[in-house]
């Protein structure tokens, strides 16, 4: 049992929220400040921005989160190509363990320089993040002024409850449509209500608060990480077959475009490379 006297030195749950918000701003600017591992930073920073939207919308209704949340939106926008670049060159090697025939050396190395080349471009217009990480200064700015201490544990179930149901929308209309852009946005909601178990999980814990509910919410979030992860082969796939088609014409090119357009079905069912290293 905690004692009076060090629960009434324990946060509230908005103000715990509060600094989980803080933290993962000071890990976006880390992220956008990696200059040796770039594409781990992109990564990085592109997590950060989906976590600090997914937090966001626990404040109560009416609290001005847009402009953050825009900001966000548009940082992680700005990063998206080379991160589906990267994406498909990975990918692509993970393919190559189960159909060599197909995903040749030389389409591997082509999607690997289509990545390194969208890095250049982007560094040449932005060298070193510089006008990113400026603009994630001032969304640190616009997060760490909106009122966190409003958050009550009520509030914080009915935004819960909100995501729940977007979750299950998402998930009939995936299965009913089984297309590429309803799978997404049903691993999106699911994604994001995960982040949002966990941070609240994460506050009730520095709040205090009854280790039941708590314990719950953690075992949630395992189970929508473990279904994000499921969905993500099927958009990483996704993402590859673009490339791919973004590819300069070449011999091996066009006839990895040629047996895609008969075999991506069964190519995309599942990640290669468990049943590869039996």
């Amino acid at each position: 049992m905690i004692s009076k006297a060090k629960r009434d030195n324990l946060p509230t749950i908005g103000s715990a929220l509060g600094t989980l918000a803080a933290r993962e701003c000071r890990r976006l600017l880390r992220a956008l400040g990696m200059r040796k591992q770039r594409q781990e930073g992109i990564h990085e920073a592109r997590k950060s921005c989906r976590r600090l939207r997914s937090i966001l919308p626990l404040l109560p209704p009416g609290r001005p989160i847009d402009t953050a949340d825009h900001g966000l939106q548009e940082l992680a926008r700005s990063l998206g190509p080379m991160r589906d670049a990267y994406i498909a060159a990975r990918t692509a090697k993970l393919l190559a363990t189960a159909h060599a025939r197909s995903v040749t050396p030389e389409v591997l190395a082509a999607l690997e320089q289509r990545c390194e080349q969208m890095i250049d471009a982007a560094l040449k217009q932005d060298p070193h993040w510089r006008h990113r990480r400026a603009e994630a200064q001032r969304i640190t700015a616009a997060i760490q002024a909106l009122p966190w201490q409003d958050i009550r544990p009520s509030s914080a179930r009915q935004t819960l409850k909100r995501s729940k149901r977007r979750v299950k929308k998402a998930h009939k209309k995936g299965l009913a449509l089984r297309t590429p852009p309803a799978s997404h946005r049903w691993r999106r909601r699911a994604r994001k209500l995960r982040y949002q178990f966990d941070f609240v999980r994460k506050a009730r814990r520095m709040a205090g608060m009854k280790k039941a509910r708590t314990q719950r919410y953690g075992d949630q979030a395992k189970h929508l990480s473990t279904l994000t992860d499921q969905l993500g082969w099927r958009q990483d796939f996704q993402i590859f077959l673009g490339a791919v088609e973004a590819l300069p014409d070449s011999a091996k090119v066009l006839a990895l475009r040629r047996e895609l357009k008969s075999k991506s079905a069964n190519w995309s069912k599942a990640e290669p490379s468990a049943s590869c290293t039996q």
